[in-house]
């Protein structure tokens, strides 16, 4: 199943080409969930406060279908 993926902010490092937060496509194994993908990306627990699938924040445990879209924000800080 292929998934694409976009990293924002902080998160930008683990793009695989290095390329921040430009969209890129990620292969992963039928019924992969959330969590399976961080891990995949070198994601620490932690570093990853919302990832938004169809327009909705979705848990760790939300299993992943192909072609969806995914998008990763890092926790923000401001005041």
């Amino acid at each position: 199943m292929k998934v694409t993926v976009t990293l924002y902010a902080t998160l930008g490092r683990y793009h695989p080409e290095e390329k921040g937060s430009e969209s890129f496509s990620v292969e992963l194994p039928e019924g992969s969930r959330v969590k399976d993908l961080l891990d995949h990306l070198g994601i620490k627990k932690g570093e990853a406060k919302q990832v938004f699938i169809r327009h909705k924040s979705r848990p760790e445990n939300y299993t992943l279908e192909d072609g969806e879209r995914v998008a990763v924000f890092p926790p923000v800080a401001g005041g």
